[in-house]
């Protein structure tokens, strides 16, 4: 390509900016002009994710650095090639995959363990062990200060996760070591100097996706880090999405280039699409798709299953623009499915082979693989494929697939209008997924109005770009949201009519859906053990597999108390072999009871309505919840406190029976210090002997 040859807007040349762009699967870097939304220069390359278990994702966090320096370089190469230097480069913009966690060593700058991708669903227990503790076990309770249901989606519980259940974690929260953070905190930090200087920042968009920001304060809220366990110290700054981060000192090709924006790939794209009026809305098709209406600055506390989330803050004297977010598990990965698993279509044939048939045929295809998201929030819910007959085809079924990321949009749409009262009138969208024209004609179709179909199916980095040009003076806000959009508009073809039967069989679908998982609760989520046990490991606390045999207390009383220093030091070192460490609460397990699931209650789900899902116009809204921080503060107090013995197995504590004087002497001031019906019955043994003896 020559220089007359290449895609800027105009002449003289205008600033550039540069972009790097994590998402799940690649990695990208991307140079833009000022003020134009065409790519100047692009390299991206792809990601290798880990399943180490079933809904377990992963991926090593140093290589997503590696391959950012790599993009680079080749981008760089790219300009010298159209005429400009790296110095061209005026500012450079970070966008991400969100919720995705990493924890690392602030000394060393390395990953303690690999990057826990957003859509992995490990920490399901710890999700039932925060609801378990919360009045009337409500997933909603939360939400009138952080704006997000508890839910493995979300990076506190990730956080968590990894200090309950990996080594090097809990020893470098002890070691006051630890740094947590989303990607865009990891790749600032590295880029910043790392161990040498590194910068421990993140954004407003980012940071309200961790369960673990007040969207009143835009700060980390103290309450809700207590209640997770997660120390502010090892969290970064919460910054504006728009100023000032640090400069690139990490010696690679982009060293010295100033980085002045930061967003979560949505948000981003939410600016990118120059939706920045309240009553815009975006949606984003990948392997699952991601729908946010700008809400201003009203925050609006959803009662049908939404998130309530920061779109941006362009600048830290800049008002918050908040909005209201509705995630799809599956949308392209539901087109993966039936081509990996079901091998019903070669790559890239899907719209070709959906084409063939003019309809489902009453087919109708329910995604959820993993549970279903917003607006059901439903993990025990499963795919199906429903109202299938003897002309059924593979094309019929891949209609049905592309429809269903319809009909969930339309899902988000239906509680986005009951929440807001502000109906859409278009929807502008973007991803990989809008290529496909028959998709984007069904979407205007089964939601009723114009779709707008973006130029470039990349709108994250063309956001994260307007941020962080603006920052440095480079683009114009004001011009920006003015702008017409840059899309090519698709108008519905159908009627009102025929578009809500097809929607009411879809809801019929969605509920026979729920329900065929039966989600076990552990012990561990309970708080009641931290490891998990079988009804045969339970004995009762008198039993010798939890105490110390007879023939022990024994030895240990019977020693002589007249030589003061042997006895100090015999009784301490055979008190502390088998101390509190050793011991835990005996909790009585229930039996197990059978869960119901669809199969038990056919008639009942089938008699289902809206009002019972919530999502009806005849009842009235819910009160909005009001957080109770005293019932927090209890919450918090009484949870049990947890340590580990010397193999670094955990053991829950109740706090009021661990001692906190020296150990000397128990015999004679444990009683007036603790009732001793509390007490376990080893310790009561030891206490009655030991106090008989001094008597």
């Amino acid at each position: 390509m020559t220089y007359e040859e290449m895609p800027v807007c105009d002449r003289p040349r205008k600033p550039l900016v540069g972009v790097i762009d994590d998402g799940t699967k690649t990695v990208r870097f991307v140079v833009y002009e000022a003020e134009c939304s065409e790519e100047l220069a692009s390299h991206e390359l792809d990601k290798s994710i880990s399943q180490p278990k079933e809904g377990w994702y992963e991926q090593d966090a140093h290589d997503i650095v590696d391959k950012i320096r790599t993009c680079a370089e080749v981008v760089v190469e790219k300009l010298t090639e159209l005429g400009y230097t790296k110095d061209d480069i005026v500012a450079l913009g970070i966008t991400n995959q969100r919720e995705t966690t990493v924890a690392w060593d602030k000394y060393t700058g390395k990953q303690l363990h690999n990057a826990i991708i957003w859509n992995d669903i490990r920490t399901d227990s710890t999700v039932d062990a925060t609801i378990a503790k919360v009045p009337d076990q409500n997933k909603n309770y939360l939400k009138h200060i952080c704006g997000l249901p508890i839910s493995p989606y979300f990076s506190a519980l990730k956080m968590r996760w990894m200090k309950d259940n990996v080594k090097s974690v809990r020893r470098a929260s002890r070691d006051k070591r630890l740094l947590f953070g989303t990607i865009d905190a990891w790749i600032l930090w590295n880029l910043t100097g790392g161990p040498v200087g590194g910068v421990h920042k993140t954004d407003v968009t980012n940071a309200s996706r961790t369960m673990l920001m007040n969207l009143e304060t835009v700060n980390w809220d103290p309450m809700l880090c207590r209640l997770f366990g997660i120390h502010r110290d090892t969290l970064p700054q919460i910054k504006s999405s728009s100023e000032y981060f640090g400069t690139v000192r990490d010696g690679s090709i982009l060293d010295g280039i100033k980085i002045t924006g930061i967003l979560g790939n949505q948000q981003a794209a939410l600016l990118g699409q120059s939706c920045m009026r309240a009553g815009q809305a975006k949606n984003t098709y990948r392997s699952g798709c991601f729908l946010l209406y700008n809400t201003g600055a009203r925050r609006v506390l959803s009662s049908h299953g939404l998130l309530t989330t920061v779109a941006y803050r362009l600048g830290p004297n800049a008002p918050v623009v908040y909005a209201l977010e509705g995630s799809i598990a599956v949308a392209g990965g539901a087109i993966k499915f039936l081509r990996d698993n079901l091998k019903l279509c070669e790559e890239g044939e899907e719209e070709i082979g959906a084409a063939r048939v003019s309809s489902t045929g009453d087919v109708y295809f329910v995604p959820a693989l993993n549970g279903l998201y917003a607006p059901y929030w439903r993990k025990d819910a499963r795919g199906i494929i429903c109202g299938l007959t003897s002309f059924t085809t593979k094309n019929h079924i891949i209609r049905a697939a592309l429809e269903a990321v319809c009909f969930q949009t339309r899902d988000i749409l239906e509680a986005m209008d009951k929440d807001c009262g502000m109906p859409l009138s278009n929807l502008h969208v973007d991803g990989r997924m809008i290529s496909n024209r028959l998709l984007m004609q069904l979407q205007a179709d089964l939601i009723g109005m114009p779709v707008l179909i973006a130029r470039s199916w990349d709108m994250s980095a063309l956001g994260a770009a307007v941020a962080a040009g603006a920052a440095v003076g480079a683009w114009d806000l004001e011009q920006w949201a003015a702008r017409a959009a840059d899309a090519d508009p698709l108008l519905p073809t159908t009627t009102v009519d025929d578009r809500n039967a097809r929607y009411t069989k879809w809801k019929m679908a969605v509920q026979r859906s729920l329900g065929w998982a039966t989600t076990k609760k552990s012990l561990a989520m309970t708080g009641q053990k931290r490891h998990s046990l079988s009804h045969s490991d339970v004995s009762p606390p008198d039993s010798r597999q939890h105490s110390i045999d007879d023939a022990t207390i024994d030895r240990m009383t019977d020693v002589k108390l007249t030589d003061a220093k042997v006895t100090d030091d015999v009784f301490i070192e055979e008190l502390m072999q088998y101390s509190a460490r050793k011991f835990s609460i005996f909790v009585p397990l229930k039996s197990p009871k059978d869960e119901h699931t669809i199969l038990d209650d056919a008639d009942y789900y089938m008699s289902k309505k809206e009002c019972d899902y919530g999502v009806c116009q005849c009842c009235e809204k819910r009160k909005k919840l009001h957080t109770d921080w005293q019932t927090i503060e209890d919450i918090i107090e009484n949870d049990p406190e947890i340590i580990f013995d010397e193999e670094d197995h955990p053991i829950v504590l109740e706090k009021s029976i661990v001692p906190t004087g020296p150990v000397v002497g128990i015999g004679v001031s444990l009683k007036k210090r603790f009732p001793l019906h509390r007490l376990p019955s080893i310790f009561r043994s030891i206490t009655n002997k030991i106090t008989h003896n001094l008597k």
